[in-house]
């Protein structure tokens, strides 16, 4: 059973035909769920379902693409991307950032993914020129990181 049904797919289609301007990178870190169950042994509950929903986005337009990696195996990429737990989704573009998720983007995180792909293929925020000066008198490098939780 898909995770976005018929509709809300053709309205992503449509937000997403209307205004991308570059094409999206999803790079997604997982570890796959063993088929035995091993005492000690990591495992991430959500994972696979983040994947099948990841795959759902990409099919809907042809300017979304998904890098997947497995966390435990591929630690060059990990490493390469600041990654140490999952499931993580990296939102990449043509700008030089990129937004980041640690968990599952569903629920009420779910419009918010479908927007910061949006954004990152226009290369643009919301932020206000006044915020952008004041970020960008910042001399040192910065880490933000915005924690948010339904409850």
């Amino acid at each position: 059973m898909p995770f976005i049904s018929e509709q809300d797919q053709a309205a992503i289609k449509q937000l997403f035909d209307e205004n991308f301007v570059d094409p999206v990178k999803l790079v997604y870190f997982t570890i796959p769920k063993s088929l035995l169950y091993v005492p000690g042994l990591e495992s991430c509950e959500t994972c696979d379902d983040v994947q099948e929903l990841l795959d759902e986005i990409v099919g809907i337009s042809d300017q979304v693409s998904l890098e997947v990696h497995n966390l435990k195996t591929d630690q060059e990429a990990a490493t390469q991307y600041g990654v140490s737990r999952v499931p993580a989704l990296l939102i990449t573009g043509a700008s030089h950032g990129r937004l980041r998720y640690f968990g599952a983007p569903t629920g009420s995180e779910f419009p918010n993914l479908i927007h910061d792909i949006v954004a990152v293929s226009r290369g643009e925020t919301a932020l206000s020129d006044e915020t952008r000066e004041a970020i960008g008198a910042i001399p040192d490098p910065i880490h933000l990181q915005v924690f948010v939780t339904p409850t």
